[in-house]
Protein backbone atom coordinates (compact mmCIF):
# COMPACT_ATOMS: atom_id res chain seq x y z
CA UNK A 1 0.00 0.00 0.00
CA UNK A 2 2.82 2.38 0.96
CA UNK A 3 4.83 1.49 -2.15
CA UNK A 4 1.76 2.13 -4.31
CA UNK A 5 1.28 5.57 -2.75
CA UNK A 6 4.97 6.33 -3.28
CA UNK A 7 4.73 5.37 -6.94
CA UNK A 8 1.72 7.65 -7.37
CA UNK A 9 3.57 10.52 -5.67
CA UNK A 10 6.62 9.94 -7.87
CA UNK A 11 4.41 9.89 -10.96
CA UNK A 12 2.79 13.16 -9.90
CA UNK A 13 6.21 14.77 -9.41
CA UNK A 14 7.39 13.63 -12.81
CA UNK A 15 4.21 14.90 -14.43
CA UNK A 16 4.61 18.24 -12.66
CA UNK A 17 8.22 18.43 -13.85
CA UNK A 18 7.10 17.62 -17.40
CA UNK A 19 4.39 20.25 -17.36
CA UNK A 20 6.72 22.89 -15.98
CA UNK A 21 9.26 22.05 -18.68
CA UNK A 22 6.74 22.46 -21.50
CA UNK A 23 5.32 25.57 -19.87
CA UNK A 24 8.82 27.06 -19.66
CA UNK A 25 9.52 26.09 -23.27
CA UNK A 26 6.38 27.90 -24.45
CA UNK A 27 7.18 31.03 -22.42
CA UNK A 28 10.84 31.14 -23.51
CA UNK A 29 9.92 30.71 -27.16
CA UNK A 30 7.26 33.40 -26.90
CA UNK A 31 9.80 35.65 -25.20
CA UNK A 32 12.28 35.11 -28.03
CA UNK A 33 9.60 35.85 -30.63
CA UNK A 34 8.71 39.02 -28.72
CA UNK A 35 12.36 40.06 -28.54
CA UNK A 36 12.78 39.48 -32.29
CA UNK A 37 9.67 41.56 -33.02
CA UNK A 38 10.84 44.34 -30.71
CA UNK A 39 14.38 44.69 -32.08
CA UNK A 40 13.11 44.62 -35.67
CA UNK A 41 10.45 47.28 -34.92
CA UNK A 42 7.84 44.87 -36.29
CA UNK A 43 4.35 46.21 -36.97
CA UNK A 44 1.43 45.34 -39.22
CA UNK A 45 -1.28 47.50 -40.84
CA UNK A 46 -4.11 46.44 -38.53
CA UNK A 47 -1.93 47.29 -35.56
CA UNK A 48 -1.69 50.94 -36.60
CA UNK A 49 -5.49 51.26 -36.64
CA UNK A 50 -5.79 49.63 -33.21
CA UNK A 51 -3.13 51.97 -31.81
CA UNK A 52 -4.88 55.01 -33.27
CA UNK A 53 -8.21 53.95 -31.81
CA UNK A 54 -6.61 53.25 -28.44
CA UNK A 55 -5.24 56.80 -28.44
CA UNK A 56 -8.69 58.16 -29.31
CA UNK A 57 -10.26 56.39 -26.32
CA UNK A 58 -7.67 57.73 -23.90
CA UNK A 59 -7.99 61.30 -25.14
CA UNK A 60 -11.78 60.86 -24.83
CA UNK A 61 -12.45 61.49 -28.49
CA UNK A 62 -15.48 59.22 -28.52
CA UNK A 63 -16.60 60.04 -32.06
CA UNK A 64 -13.22 58.97 -33.45
CA UNK A 65 -12.92 56.00 -31.10
CA UNK A 66 -16.19 54.18 -31.84
CA UNK A 67 -15.66 51.99 -34.90
CA UNK A 68 -17.78 49.36 -36.63
CA UNK A 69 -14.65 47.75 -38.11
CA UNK A 70 -12.07 47.79 -35.32
CA UNK A 71 -13.32 46.26 -32.06
CA UNK A 72 -12.46 48.10 -28.84
CA UNK A 73 -11.02 45.68 -26.27
CA UNK A 74 -7.57 45.19 -27.80
CA UNK A 75 -7.39 48.93 -28.50
CA UNK A 76 -8.10 49.61 -24.83
CA UNK A 77 -5.17 47.45 -23.76
CA UNK A 78 -2.78 49.06 -26.23
CA UNK A 79 -4.03 52.54 -25.43
CA UNK A 80 -3.71 51.92 -21.69
CA UNK A 81 -0.11 50.71 -22.06
CA UNK A 82 0.95 53.73 -24.12
CA UNK A 83 -0.92 56.12 -21.83
CA UNK A 84 0.63 54.57 -18.72
CA UNK A 85 4.25 54.16 -19.87
CA UNK A 86 4.41 56.98 -22.45
CA UNK A 87 7.34 55.37 -24.28
CA UNK A 88 9.60 57.53 -26.47
CA UNK A 89 9.14 57.09 -30.20
CA UNK A 90 11.74 54.31 -30.73
CA UNK A 91 10.19 52.29 -27.89
CA UNK A 92 6.54 52.49 -28.93
CA UNK A 93 6.46 49.31 -31.02
CA UNK A 94 8.55 47.32 -28.49
CA UNK A 95 6.06 48.38 -25.79
CA UNK A 96 3.23 47.06 -27.95
CA UNK A 97 5.04 43.72 -28.30
CA UNK A 98 5.46 43.58 -24.53
CA UNK A 99 1.67 43.92 -24.22
CA UNK A 100 1.31 41.05 -26.69
CA UNK A 101 3.66 38.94 -24.57
CA UNK A 102 1.54 39.56 -21.47
CA UNK A 103 -1.54 38.58 -23.48
CA UNK A 104 0.27 35.39 -24.51
CA UNK A 105 0.87 34.53 -20.83
CA UNK A 106 -2.85 35.00 -20.15
CA UNK A 107 -3.63 32.80 -23.15
CA UNK A 108 -1.34 30.08 -21.82
CA UNK A 109 -3.16 30.18 -18.47
CA UNK A 110 -6.54 29.97 -20.21
CA UNK A 111 -5.34 27.03 -22.29
CA UNK A 112 -4.10 25.20 -19.18
CA UNK A 113 -7.50 25.73 -17.58
CA UNK A 114 -9.27 24.23 -20.60
CA UNK A 115 -6.81 21.34 -21.02
CA UNK A 116 -7.00 20.58 -17.31
CA UNK A 117 -10.78 20.33 -17.48
CA UNK A 118 -10.47 17.95 -20.42
CA UNK A 119 -7.80 15.94 -18.60
CA UNK A 120 -10.42 14.87 -16.08
CA UNK A 121 -12.70 13.84 -18.93
CA UNK A 122 -10.11 11.80 -20.80
CA UNK A 123 -8.92 9.99 -17.67
CA UNK A 124 -12.40 9.36 -16.29
CA UNK A 125 -13.44 6.83 -18.90
CA UNK A 126 -15.40 6.78 -22.08
CA UNK A 127 -18.95 7.00 -23.28
CA UNK A 128 -18.78 3.18 -23.46
CA UNK A 129 -18.69 0.97 -20.34
CA UNK A 130 -16.06 -1.32 -21.93
CA UNK A 131 -12.59 -1.06 -20.41
CA UNK A 132 -10.37 1.10 -22.60
CA UNK A 133 -7.23 3.17 -22.10
CA UNK A 134 -6.81 6.91 -22.78
CA UNK A 135 -3.62 8.82 -23.44
CA UNK A 136 -1.07 8.49 -20.63
CA UNK A 137 -0.95 11.70 -18.55
CA UNK A 138 2.54 12.53 -19.86
CA UNK A 139 1.27 12.22 -23.44
CA UNK A 140 -1.90 14.22 -22.81
CA UNK A 141 0.00 17.21 -21.46
CA UNK A 142 2.89 16.95 -23.92
CA UNK A 143 0.52 16.92 -26.89
CA UNK A 144 -1.51 19.76 -25.39
CA UNK A 145 1.41 22.09 -24.73
CA UNK A 146 3.00 21.44 -28.12
CA UNK A 147 -0.31 21.91 -29.92
CA UNK A 148 -0.85 25.17 -28.07
CA UNK A 149 2.69 26.38 -28.76
CA UNK A 150 2.40 25.53 -32.44
CA UNK A 151 -1.00 27.22 -32.83
CA UNK A 152 -0.12 30.36 -30.85
CA UNK A 153 3.36 30.98 -32.27
CA UNK A 154 3.12 29.52 -35.78
CA UNK A 155 -0.51 30.30 -36.68
CA UNK A 156 -1.68 33.20 -34.49
CA UNK A 157 1.86 34.63 -34.22
CA UNK A 158 2.70 36.65 -31.14
CA UNK A 159 4.42 39.42 -33.12
CA UNK A 160 1.22 40.17 -35.05
CA UNK A 161 -0.31 43.32 -33.56
CA UNK A 162 -3.88 42.07 -33.82
CA UNK A 163 -6.52 40.95 -31.29
CA UNK A 164 -6.25 37.27 -32.29
CA UNK A 165 -4.09 36.16 -29.35
CA UNK A 166 -6.47 37.84 -26.92
CA UNK A 167 -9.38 36.15 -28.69
CA UNK A 168 -7.61 32.82 -28.19
CA UNK A 169 -7.40 33.47 -24.45
CA UNK A 170 -11.12 34.19 -24.22
CA UNK A 171 -12.05 31.21 -26.43
CA UNK A 172 -9.94 28.86 -24.30
CA UNK A 173 -11.55 30.27 -21.15
CA UNK A 174 -15.05 29.78 -22.60
CA UNK A 175 -14.19 26.26 -23.77
CA UNK A 176 -12.83 25.37 -20.35
CA UNK A 177 -16.02 26.58 -18.71
CA UNK A 178 -18.17 24.54 -21.11
CA UNK A 179 -16.03 21.48 -20.33
CA UNK A 180 -16.44 22.17 -16.61
CA UNK A 181 -20.22 22.52 -16.97
CA UNK A 182 -20.36 19.29 -18.98
CA UNK A 183 -18.45 17.50 -16.21
CA UNK A 184 -21.25 18.32 -13.76
CA UNK A 185 -19.95 21.58 -12.27
CA UNK A 186 -22.94 23.52 -13.56
CA UNK A 187 -23.22 26.07 -10.75
CA UNK A 188 -24.59 29.50 -11.61
CA UNK A 189 -21.18 31.15 -11.49
CA UNK A 190 -19.81 28.83 -14.17
CA UNK A 191 -22.49 30.09 -16.55
CA UNK A 192 -21.95 33.69 -15.42
CA UNK A 193 -18.21 33.43 -16.12
CA UNK A 194 -18.97 31.88 -19.49
CA UNK A 195 -21.15 34.87 -20.36
CA UNK A 196 -18.39 37.25 -19.26
CA UNK A 197 -15.80 35.47 -21.41
CA UNK A 198 -18.10 35.56 -24.44
CA UNK A 199 -19.05 39.21 -23.89
CA UNK A 200 -15.40 40.21 -23.67
CA UNK A 201 -14.71 38.04 -26.69
CA UNK A 202 -17.22 40.02 -28.73
CA UNK A 203 -15.68 43.32 -27.60
CA UNK A 204 -12.36 41.96 -28.82
CA UNK A 205 -13.46 40.64 -32.25
CA UNK A 206 -16.84 40.83 -33.96
CA UNK A 207 -16.59 37.22 -35.18
CA UNK A 208 -17.18 36.21 -31.57
CA UNK A 209 -20.80 37.33 -31.89
CA UNK A 210 -21.81 34.25 -33.94
CA UNK A 211 -19.18 32.10 -32.20
CA UNK A 212 -20.75 33.05 -28.86
CA UNK A 213 -24.03 31.60 -30.08
CA UNK A 214 -22.20 28.33 -30.78
CA UNK A 215 -20.81 28.32 -27.24
CA UNK A 216 -24.25 29.09 -25.82
CA UNK A 217 -25.67 26.11 -27.71
CA UNK A 218 -22.82 23.94 -26.43
CA UNK A 219 -23.49 25.03 -22.84
CA UNK A 220 -27.19 24.28 -23.30
CA UNK A 221 -26.43 20.75 -24.49
CA UNK A 222 -23.75 20.18 -21.85
CA UNK A 223 -26.33 19.84 -19.05
CA UNK A 224 -28.63 16.82 -19.04
CA UNK A 225 -31.31 18.54 -16.93
CA UNK A 226 -33.27 20.66 -19.43
CA UNK A 227 -34.56 23.26 -16.98
CA UNK A 228 -31.19 23.69 -15.34
CA UNK A 229 -29.58 24.01 -18.77
CA UNK A 230 -32.03 26.73 -19.82
CA UNK A 231 -31.55 28.70 -16.60
CA UNK A 232 -27.78 28.49 -16.83
CA UNK A 233 -27.61 29.39 -20.50
CA UNK A 234 -30.01 32.28 -19.93
CA UNK A 235 -27.69 33.57 -17.20
CA UNK A 236 -24.70 33.28 -19.54
CA UNK A 237 -26.62 35.18 -22.21
CA UNK A 238 -27.52 37.90 -19.71
CA UNK A 239 -23.91 38.46 -18.63
CA UNK A 240 -22.77 38.42 -22.25
CA UNK A 241 -25.34 41.07 -23.17
CA UNK A 242 -24.44 43.22 -20.17
CA UNK A 243 -20.82 43.35 -21.35
CA UNK A 244 -21.19 43.40 -25.13
CA UNK A 245 -24.68 44.87 -25.51
CA UNK A 246 -23.81 48.54 -24.91
CA UNK A 247 -21.26 48.48 -27.74
CA UNK A 248 -23.82 46.91 -30.09
CA UNK A 249 -26.22 49.73 -29.21
CA UNK A 250 -23.53 52.36 -29.80
CA UNK A 251 -22.54 51.21 -33.28
CA UNK A 252 -26.16 50.42 -34.22
CA UNK A 253 -27.12 53.97 -33.28
CA UNK A 254 -24.16 55.36 -35.24
CA UNK A 255 -25.05 53.41 -38.40
CA UNK A 256 -28.83 53.80 -38.18
CA UNK A 257 -29.45 50.06 -38.54
CA UNK A 258 -28.68 46.97 -36.49
CA UNK A 259 -25.08 45.86 -36.71
CA UNK A 260 -22.66 44.06 -34.42
CA UNK A 261 -19.68 45.02 -36.63
CA UNK A 262 -18.81 45.45 -40.28
CA UNK A 263 -15.33 43.93 -40.50
CA UNK A 264 -16.75 40.80 -42.11
CA UNK A 265 -18.67 42.84 -44.68
CA UNK A 266 -15.61 44.73 -45.90
CA UNK A 267 -13.47 41.62 -45.91
CA UNK A 268 -16.10 39.92 -48.07
CA UNK A 269 -16.46 42.71 -50.63
CA UNK A 270 -12.68 42.93 -50.99
CA UNK A 271 -11.75 39.26 -51.11
CA UNK A 272 -14.86 37.71 -52.68
CA UNK A 273 -16.57 40.49 -54.66
CA UNK A 274 -13.21 41.96 -55.71
CA UNK A 275 -14.00 45.57 -54.80
CA UNK A 276 -10.93 47.77 -55.22
CA UNK A 277 -8.94 48.71 -52.13
CA UNK A 278 -7.82 51.24 -51.01
CA UNK A 279 -9.42 53.84 -53.31
CA UNK A 280 -12.77 52.55 -54.49
CA UNK A 281 -14.33 55.00 -56.93
CA UNK A 282 -17.35 52.84 -57.83
CA UNK A 283 -15.75 50.29 -60.11
CA UNK A 284 -16.47 47.60 -61.15
CA UNK A 285 -20.09 48.28 -62.04
CA UNK A 286 -22.64 46.51 -59.89
CA UNK A 287 -20.82 46.92 -56.58
CA UNK A 288 -22.68 50.09 -55.63
CA UNK A 289 -21.95 53.81 -55.74
CA UNK A 290 -19.58 55.33 -53.15
CA UNK A 291 -21.25 58.01 -51.05
CA UNK A 292 -17.98 59.76 -50.19
CA UNK A 293 -14.95 58.21 -51.87
CA UNK A 294 -11.41 59.49 -51.60
CA UNK A 295 -10.87 62.37 -54.03
CA UNK A 296 -8.69 61.88 -57.12
CA UNK A 297 -6.70 65.10 -57.70
CA UNK A 298 -4.29 63.94 -60.43
CA UNK A 299 -5.03 61.73 -63.41
CA UNK A 300 -1.83 59.92 -64.38
CA UNK A 301 -0.35 58.75 -62.16
CA UNK A 302 -3.44 58.81 -59.92
CA UNK A 303 -3.17 60.80 -56.71
CA UNK A 304 -5.89 60.47 -54.09
CA UNK A 305 -6.61 62.96 -51.32
CA UNK A 306 -8.48 62.09 -48.10
CA UNK A 307 -7.55 64.76 -45.57
CA UNK A 308 -11.08 65.19 -44.21
CA UNK A 309 -13.25 64.31 -42.38
CA UNK A 310 -11.65 61.13 -40.97
CA UNK A 311 -8.66 61.12 -38.63
CA UNK A 312 -6.07 58.50 -37.81
CA UNK A 313 -2.64 57.81 -39.26
CA UNK A 314 -4.12 56.51 -42.52
CA UNK A 315 -7.78 57.61 -42.71
CA UNK A 316 -8.68 55.08 -45.44
CA UNK A 317 -7.90 52.18 -43.10
CA UNK A 318 -9.02 53.95 -39.93
CA UNK A 319 -12.67 54.12 -41.02
CA UNK A 320 -13.36 51.85 -43.98
CA UNK A 321 -17.08 52.10 -43.22
CA UNK A 322 -17.01 55.80 -44.18
CA UNK A 323 -15.03 55.53 -47.40
CA UNK A 324 -16.90 52.42 -48.54
CA UNK A 325 -20.39 53.55 -47.64
CA UNK A 326 -22.60 52.64 -50.57
CA UNK A 327 -20.83 49.39 -51.42
CA UNK A 328 -23.19 46.50 -52.15
CA UNK A 329 -22.51 43.00 -50.90
CA UNK A 330 -23.54 40.74 -53.75
CA UNK A 331 -23.52 36.99 -54.21
CA UNK A 332 -21.30 35.91 -57.08
CA UNK A 333 -21.38 32.14 -57.51
CA UNK A 334 -18.08 31.90 -59.39
CA UNK A 335 -16.16 34.06 -56.93
CA UNK A 336 -17.79 32.34 -53.97
CA UNK A 337 -16.84 28.88 -55.24
CA UNK A 338 -13.32 30.15 -55.91
CA UNK A 339 -13.06 31.39 -52.31
CA UNK A 340 -14.44 28.13 -50.90
CA UNK A 341 -11.89 26.16 -52.92
CA UNK A 342 -9.11 28.42 -51.63
CA UNK A 343 -10.31 27.92 -48.04
CA UNK A 344 -10.63 24.18 -48.58
CA UNK A 345 -7.06 23.95 -49.88
CA UNK A 346 -5.83 25.91 -46.87
CA UNK A 347 -7.63 23.60 -44.46
CA UNK A 348 -6.37 20.54 -46.33
CA UNK A 349 -2.81 21.78 -45.98
CA UNK A 350 -3.41 22.61 -42.33
CA UNK A 351 -4.96 19.31 -41.24
CA UNK A 352 -3.69 16.75 -43.76
CA UNK A 353 -0.12 18.05 -44.08
CA UNK A 354 0.85 20.18 -41.09
CA UNK A 355 -1.25 18.14 -38.62
CA UNK A 356 -0.80 14.78 -40.34
CA UNK A 357 0.38 12.94 -37.22
CA UNK A 358 -2.70 13.90 -35.20
CA UNK A 359 -5.04 13.09 -38.08
CA UNK A 360 -3.42 9.70 -38.69
CA UNK A 361 -3.31 8.76 -35.00
CA UNK A 362 -6.91 9.70 -34.28
CA UNK A 363 -8.14 7.99 -37.45
CA UNK A 364 -6.39 4.78 -36.37
CA UNK A 365 -7.61 5.00 -32.77
CA UNK A 366 -11.24 5.63 -33.69
CA UNK A 367 -11.12 2.84 -36.28
CA UNK A 368 -9.87 0.33 -33.68
CA UNK A 369 -11.92 1.59 -30.76
CA UNK A 370 -14.60 -0.61 -29.21
CA UNK A 371 -17.76 1.46 -29.20
CA UNK A 372 -19.90 -0.85 -27.05
CA UNK A 373 -23.21 0.76 -26.14
CA UNK A 374 -22.35 4.07 -27.79
CA UNK A 375 -25.28 6.47 -28.14
CA UNK A 376 -25.28 9.46 -30.51
CA UNK A 377 -26.65 11.73 -27.78
CA UNK A 378 -23.87 10.94 -25.30
CA UNK A 379 -21.30 10.99 -28.07
CA UNK A 380 -22.53 14.40 -29.19
CA UNK A 381 -22.16 15.82 -25.68
CA UNK A 382 -18.65 14.38 -25.55
CA UNK A 383 -17.67 16.25 -28.74
CA UNK A 384 -19.21 19.66 -28.04
CA UNK A 385 -15.94 21.61 -28.14
CA UNK A 386 -14.81 19.94 -31.34
CA UNK A 387 -18.19 20.81 -32.86
CA UNK A 388 -17.78 24.47 -31.88
CA UNK A 389 -14.28 24.40 -33.37
CA UNK A 390 -15.30 22.96 -36.73
CA UNK A 391 -18.33 25.25 -37.05
CA UNK A 392 -16.14 28.28 -36.31
CA UNK A 393 -13.71 27.12 -39.00
CA UNK A 394 -16.62 26.89 -41.43
CA UNK A 395 -17.68 30.46 -40.59
CA UNK A 396 -14.43 31.74 -42.07
CA UNK A 397 -14.46 29.54 -45.17
CA UNK A 398 -16.78 31.65 -47.40
CA UNK A 399 -14.90 34.89 -46.64
CA UNK A 400 -11.19 34.55 -45.82
CA UNK A 401 -9.08 32.01 -43.95
CA UNK A 402 -5.80 32.97 -42.30
CA UNK A 403 -3.71 31.25 -39.65
CA UNK A 404 -4.21 33.97 -37.06
CA UNK A 405 -7.99 33.77 -37.51
CA UNK A 406 -8.33 30.02 -37.09
CA UNK A 407 -5.43 29.00 -34.83
CA UNK A 408 -7.47 28.79 -31.63
CA UNK A 409 -10.27 26.89 -33.36
CA UNK A 410 -7.81 24.31 -34.68
CA UNK A 411 -6.88 23.53 -31.06
CA UNK A 412 -10.56 23.48 -30.13
CA UNK A 413 -11.34 21.09 -32.99
CA UNK A 414 -8.76 18.58 -31.78
CA UNK A 415 -9.57 19.01 -28.07
CA UNK A 416 -12.57 16.72 -27.56
CA UNK A 417 -11.41 14.33 -30.28
CA UNK A 418 -8.17 13.84 -28.38
CA UNK A 419 -9.93 13.68 -25.01
CA UNK A 420 -12.27 10.89 -26.16
CA UNK A 421 -9.59 8.86 -27.98
CA UNK A 422 -9.16 5.41 -26.41
CA UNK A 423 -7.91 1.95 -27.33
CA UNK A 424 -8.84 -1.46 -25.90
CA UNK A 425 -6.96 -2.14 -22.67
CA UNK A 426 -4.48 -4.78 -23.82
CA UNK A 427 -0.70 -5.06 -24.20
CA UNK A 428 -1.06 -4.23 -27.90
CA UNK A 429 -3.34 -1.28 -27.13
CA UNK A 430 -0.91 0.10 -24.54
CA UNK A 431 2.05 -0.17 -26.91
CA UNK A 432 0.04 1.46 -29.67
CA UNK A 433 -1.14 4.41 -27.56
CA UNK A 434 2.46 5.02 -26.45
CA UNK A 435 3.77 4.81 -30.02
CA UNK A 436 1.12 7.19 -31.33
CA UNK A 437 1.82 9.59 -28.46
CA UNK A 438 5.50 9.71 -29.40
CA UNK A 439 4.60 10.16 -33.06
CA UNK A 440 2.39 13.19 -32.36
CA UNK A 441 4.86 14.76 -29.93
CA UNK A 442 7.75 14.32 -32.37
CA UNK A 443 5.76 15.66 -35.32
CA UNK A 444 4.53 18.74 -33.45
CA UNK A 445 8.01 19.41 -32.09
CA UNK A 446 9.49 19.17 -35.58
CA UNK A 447 6.88 21.61 -36.96
CA UNK A 448 7.70 24.13 -34.25
CA UNK A 449 11.45 23.70 -34.80
CA UNK A 450 11.15 24.12 -38.57
CA UNK A 451 9.04 27.25 -38.21
CA UNK A 452 11.56 28.83 -35.85
CA UNK A 453 14.52 27.96 -38.07
CA UNK A 454 12.79 29.73 -40.96
CA UNK A 455 12.04 32.72 -38.73
CA UNK A 456 15.65 32.86 -37.55
CA UNK A 457 16.76 32.98 -41.17
CA UNK A 458 14.42 35.89 -41.87
CA UNK A 459 15.74 37.73 -38.81
CA UNK A 460 19.36 37.14 -39.85
CA UNK A 461 18.62 38.59 -43.30
CA UNK A 462 17.32 41.74 -41.67
CA UNK A 463 13.59 41.08 -41.91
CA UNK A 464 12.02 43.37 -44.49
CA UNK A 465 13.41 42.98 -48.01
CA UNK A 466 13.01 45.03 -51.20
CA UNK A 467 10.01 44.10 -53.37
CA UNK A 468 10.67 41.00 -55.45
CA UNK A 469 12.06 41.80 -58.88
CA UNK A 470 12.31 45.53 -58.15
CA UNK A 471 15.48 47.49 -58.99
CA UNK A 472 15.20 49.89 -56.07
CA UNK A 473 17.71 52.37 -54.74
CA UNK A 474 18.39 50.41 -51.57
CA UNK A 475 16.82 48.35 -48.80
CA UNK A 476 13.60 49.50 -47.12
CA UNK A 477 14.06 51.97 -44.28
CA UNK A 478 13.10 51.11 -40.73
CA UNK A 479 9.95 53.00 -39.66
CA UNK A 480 11.82 54.57 -36.75
CA UNK A 481 14.47 55.92 -39.15
CA UNK A 482 11.86 57.54 -41.41
CA UNK A 483 10.01 59.03 -38.44
CA UNK A 484 13.24 60.41 -36.99
CA UNK A 485 14.22 61.95 -40.32
CA UNK A 486 10.80 63.61 -40.64
CA UNK A 487 11.20 65.16 -37.21
CA UNK A 488 14.71 66.39 -38.05
CA UNK A 489 13.29 68.01 -41.19
CA UNK A 490 10.76 69.94 -39.11
CA UNK A 491 7.66 67.76 -39.43
CA UNK A 492 5.78 67.87 -36.14
CA UNK A 493 3.19 65.51 -34.59
CA UNK A 494 -0.17 66.08 -36.25
CA UNK A 495 1.29 67.46 -39.47
CA UNK A 496 -0.21 66.20 -42.74
CA UNK A 497 2.07 64.26 -45.10
CA UNK A 498 1.70 62.47 -48.43
CA UNK A 499 3.13 59.15 -49.54
CA UNK A 500 4.29 57.62 -52.79
CA UNK A 501 3.92 54.02 -51.74
CA UNK A 502 1.15 52.47 -49.69
CA UNK A 503 -0.24 54.26 -46.67
CA UNK A 504 -1.76 51.07 -45.26
CA UNK A 505 1.65 49.84 -44.11
CA UNK A 506 3.39 53.20 -43.70
CA UNK A 507 4.31 52.50 -40.08
CA UNK A 508 6.70 55.45 -39.98
CA UNK A 509 3.69 57.78 -40.08
CA UNK A 510 2.35 56.27 -36.87
CA UNK A 511 5.68 56.74 -35.10
CA UNK A 512 6.04 60.31 -36.37
CA UNK A 513 2.42 61.01 -35.34
CA UNK A 514 1.88 62.35 -38.85
CA UNK A 515 -1.39 62.06 -40.73
CA UNK A 516 -1.28 60.73 -44.29
CA UNK A 517 -3.65 62.91 -46.33
CA UNK A 518 -2.77 61.90 -49.90
CA UNK A 519 -1.06 59.08 -51.73
CA UNK A 520 0.18 57.83 -55.04
CA UNK A 521 0.24 54.05 -54.98
CA UNK A 522 3.70 52.59 -55.48
CA UNK A 523 2.64 50.29 -58.32
CA UNK A 524 1.17 53.27 -60.21
CA UNK A 525 4.11 55.64 -59.70
CA UNK A 526 6.29 54.71 -62.70
CA UNK A 527 5.12 57.68 -64.86
CA UNK A 528 6.20 60.04 -62.08
CA UNK A 529 9.69 58.58 -61.78
CA UNK A 530 10.12 58.54 -65.57
CA UNK A 531 8.74 62.06 -66.06
CA UNK A 532 10.79 65.18 -66.69
CA UNK A 533 11.37 67.82 -64.03
CA UNK A 534 8.36 69.91 -65.11
CA UNK A 535 6.03 66.94 -64.87
CA UNK A 536 7.40 65.92 -61.48
CA UNK A 537 6.96 69.48 -60.24
CA UNK A 538 3.31 69.42 -61.36
CA UNK A 539 2.79 66.23 -59.36
CA UNK A 540 4.45 67.73 -56.28
CA UNK A 541 2.27 70.82 -56.64
CA UNK A 542 -0.79 68.55 -56.59
CA UNK A 543 0.49 66.97 -53.39
CA UNK A 544 1.07 70.42 -51.88
CA UNK A 545 -2.54 71.40 -52.65
CA UNK A 546 -3.72 68.80 -50.11
CA UNK A 547 -1.97 70.65 -47.29
CA UNK A 548 0.74 68.01 -46.95
CA UNK A 549 4.03 69.36 -45.61
CA UNK A 550 6.16 66.55 -47.00
CA UNK A 551 6.07 63.61 -49.39
CA UNK A 552 7.61 60.29 -48.35
CA UNK A 553 8.51 58.03 -51.27
CA UNK A 554 8.90 54.32 -50.53
CA UNK A 555 10.95 51.79 -52.53
CA UNK A 556 12.17 54.41 -54.99
CA UNK A 557 13.54 52.83 -58.19
CA UNK A 558 17.28 53.07 -58.77
CA UNK A 559 16.82 54.95 -62.05
CA UNK A 560 14.85 57.81 -60.49
CA UNK A 561 16.26 61.35 -60.60
CA UNK A 562 15.75 62.96 -57.21
CA UNK A 563 16.77 66.63 -57.07
CA UNK A 564 15.58 68.18 -53.81
CA UNK A 565 14.80 64.84 -52.15
CA UNK A 566 16.51 63.71 -48.95
CA UNK A 567 17.42 60.06 -48.66
CA UNK A 568 16.73 58.21 -45.41
CA UNK A 569 20.12 56.67 -44.63
CA UNK A 570 21.17 54.29 -47.39
CA UNK A 571 17.61 53.07 -47.95
CA UNK A 572 15.21 53.33 -50.88
CA UNK A 573 13.06 55.83 -48.93
CA UNK A 574 13.24 59.54 -49.77
CA UNK A 575 11.55 62.65 -48.34
CA UNK A 576 10.62 65.87 -50.13
CA UNK A 577 9.60 68.98 -48.17
CA UNK A 578 6.71 70.85 -49.75
CA UNK A 579 6.90 74.11 -47.83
Amino acid sequence: MLKSAQRVALGDKRLLWLRNSFRLLAVVMAGLHTWAAAISQSMNPDGVAYLDIGDAYFRRDWEAAISTVWSPLYSWLLGAALWLFRPPMPWEFPTVHLVNFVIFLATLCAFEFMWGQLAGTQQAGTVSPTRQIPWPPWAWWSIGYLLFTWASLCLIQIWSVTPDMLMAALVFAAAGLVARIRAGHDQWYSFALLGCALGLGYLNKAIMFPVSLLFMAAALMAVSDGRRALRGTGLALLFSLLIGGPFVLLITSAKGHFTYGEAGKFTYVRHVNGVIYPHWQGEPAGDGVPVHPSRQIFENPPIYEFATPIGGTYPIAYDQAYWYEGVVVRFDLVNQVRQLISSGLYYADLFVYRQAAILFSLSLIYALRKWGSFSPRRGGRAALLSAVGVLALLLYAPILVAGRYVGVFVVLFWSDLLAQARLPDSPVGRRMITTLSLLIVTFLGFNILLFNIQGLGDLARGGEQPPAGAAVAGPPARPVAVAGELWRMGIEPGDPVAVIGYGFDAFWARLARAKIVAEMLEWQATPFWLGDSAFQQAVLTAFASTGARAVVAENVPAYAKLPGWRRVGDSSYYIYLLD
